[in-house]
């Protein structure tokens, strides 16, 4: 999902946090690494293989987790890319959080499972291949932010017909101004930086 969230945003890279798996840190680099080549020396041998360097500008750090017998005793912060007044600086100009955490992330996670039987364990709702499920995927979080409306976002309405306006996460952070129908999602063309049109 990181080569989508670089297709979206601007040149301003975001700050990552994450619990400790190593593939995280592959992934990060992969897709916002700068990638370095090396001139040929012209000695025998293969050349050198071109490397990913990191921006002064990439912030990552990731959250450690001890447990016992289940439950969660103590919390460590790792900082794998930046430095620690940056991370301070972020974490100051926050209007949501003051300290490293994963608890948006997870939340977000358990929404997913809750509402998408394709994340759920032991269940009969699953894809065979890997290019159904990414598509799956898309058009589930295509619904979730521009058709379902969310009971904490509604507004008070003045029309007396209705005493509350329904609102999506979309509708809430102003990219569009009404609930979405299914065909009207379903139907449009979304711009893609790395292929045009789809």
């Amino acid at each position: 999902m990181l080569n989508t969230l670089r297709d979206c945003i601007s040149e301003e890279i975001p700050y990552f946090t994450s619990d400790e798996l190593d593939h995280y840190t592959c992934a990060i680099i992969e897709e916002f690494g700068i990638e370095k080549t090396f001139p040929k020396t012209g000695k025998r041998g293969r050349p050198r293989k071109p490397i990913k360097e990191i921006l002064s500008s990439l912030i990552y750090t990731q959250v450690h987790k001890y447990r016992e017998r289940g439950r969660v005793t103590k919390i460590d912060t790792h900082l794998i890319f930046g430095t620690a007044t940056q991370v301070k600086g972020l974490l100051l100009d926050s209007p949501v959080s003051n300290s490293v955490n994963t608890t948006f992330v997870e939340r977000n996670n358990l929404t997913i499972r809750q509402l998408n039987g394709r994340f759920q364990r032991k269940t009969l709702q699953f894809s065979k291949k890997k290019e159904l499920f990414s598509s799956q995927l898309h058009l589930f979080f295509g619904y979730y932010h521009f058709i379902r409306p969310h009971q904490s976002l509604r507004k008070k309405n003045s029309m007396l017909s209705e005493k509350w306006k329904k609102q999506t996460p979309f509708m809430s952070a102003g990219i569009t101004d009404h609930i979405w129908a299914f065909r009207e999602l379903y139907f449009y063309r979304i711009y893609s930086k790395r292929g045009g049109i789809t």
